[in-house]
């Protein structure tokens, strides 16, 4: 199987089959005899298709005016749209890989394959003219504009502006050191150059790595776990203290938790609490490979959990609708939550603090996290269950961007139970 249609079996997959393209390609990468080369074209043909998939089904409905009942053929169509205008690849080598591809999914659309792509060498093809013209910005670049529309209601035209012209970069490679196995100064002096390693301002133990070829054995020796510097960032903020009773409430797939075992050196009671258990091996073997020991999980929904025992420290990172990754979860900015689901979630959040509110000692931190930017899931979320608690107060909150360290966005509120 080439190349490409791999890559068309794994965007059927995600655009027609609502499943997660990183997981896929994950797996792809995993257990692939194919050459790097070969896996890096197929990561950057599905995720750049997913990016600008609204930009290239706008282009392809112009020159398309009956439905196709065939929905790979959009996906072939779509794919060789890309690399013709984003990759600049060569037009006579695209159209005909392309139609190549459309004989082996269904002979009968080659004709249409081919003359659709060859009008889309014309520039003028590829023009926005729609009546809302507020729109075009966003559909160049891929994002529906009920999104962008919401970005820009919460936050103004100075944020949602420069957060779409950033949204399709790709994120910088940031790793954690395992102090556990290696000190920092032993990991950054026996890699800075042949990694590329540069340290991460105010976020201990992380690296951004411009190396275009990284170590994967130091990942799977534990030496080092690939992490955003701001998740880390909330564990900091949590500021866990040794010999102390510490909760992560939704903790796989194991980054925070951990980090937060690597803080305090092991020496703190440490618990952690998942739902979902197709999580549970992942979990499991990133604390493993780590060497991390002795810390309590249990698989259960956090409002189910019952204890007697109450916490120092809580870390809450909520479930979120995940617009703060979009970068690293392309087709996020295809699914728009319906009003009766965002409620839902809303009443899950706020259910979850409730939970940490009670099993938090007084004097304890309680850190609530996303990785959103959507207010109603962070400020707003976290004034509501203020109004519901008196004794509790925020000592620290801030909503990130990616763009500003060209990272994934994430909200982080610290509060203190008074």
């Amino acid at each position: 199987m080439t190349p490409r249609h791999i890559a068309l079996n794994i965007l059927n997959k995600v655009i027609y089959n609502n499943q997660f393209s990183n997981k896929l390609l994950n797996k792809l990468k995993q257990n692939s005899k194919l050459s790097n080369s070969d896996i890096f074209f197929i990561f950057k043909l599905v995720y750049g298709v997913i990016q600008y998939k609204i930009y290239l089904q706008y282009v392809c409905d112009k020159l398309i005016k009956k439905e196709i009942p065939e929905k790979k053929i959009y996906l072939i169509i779509w794919m060789a749209l890309y690399q013709l205008n984003y990759l600049k690849a060569e037009p006579y080598y695209v159209i005909n890989e392309a139609v190549n591809l459309c004989k082996k999914i269904n002979i009968k659309y080659v004709g249409l394959v081919n003359a659709t792509l060859r009008n889309c060498i014309q520039e003028s093809v590829w023009e926005i003219n729609i009546k809302n013209k507020k729109n075009i910005k966003p559909l160049s670049q891929g994002i529906p504009y009920w999104l962008y529309s919401q970005i820009k209601n919460q936050y103004g035209n100075e944020v949602s502006d420069k957060w779409l012209l950033n949204i399709n970069d790709e994120t910088s490679l940031y790793v954690r050191v395992n102090t556990l196995k290696v000190s920092n100064t032993q990991f950054y002096l026996s890699y800075k150059d042949e990694l590329s390693l540069e340290k991460v301002d105010k976020v201990n133990d992380f690296y951004k790595s411009s190396s275009k070829i990284f170590q994967i054995k130091l990942i799977e020796d534990g030496i080092v776990y690939i992490q955003d510097p701001l998740s880390g960032l909330t564990c900091q903020l949590l500021n866990p203290k040794k010999d102390n009773y510490i909760l992560d409430m939704c903790c796989a797939p194991g980054g925070k938790l951990s980090y937060i075992y690597q803080l305090v050196n092991g020496k703190a009671n440490i618990k952690g609490i998942e739902l979902n258990l197709l999580k549970k091996n992942i979990l499991l073997n990133n604390l493993k490979r780590l060497g991390i020991k002795n810390i309590d999980i249990e698989f259960i929904d956090a409002l189910n959990f019952e204890t007697s025992d109450v916490y120092d420290y809580i870390l809450l990172d909520a479930p979120c609708s995940g617009y703060g990754v979009i970068k690293n979860k392309p087709e996020i900015r295809l699914k728009k939550y319906s009003d009766e689901e965002m409620n839902k979630l809303y009443d899950i959040q706020l259910s979850l603090l409730n939970k940490a509110y009670d099993l938090l000692k007084v004097n304890g931190s309680l850190v609530y996290s996303t990785c959103t930017i959507n207010k109603k899931e962070n400020e707003e979320m976290i004034k509501n269950f203020l109004a519901l608690h008196k004794n509790i107060k925020i000592v620290f909150e801030k909503q990130y961007f990616g763009y500003e360290f060209n990272t994934n966005g994430f909200y982080m509120c610290k509060l203190i139970k008074l």
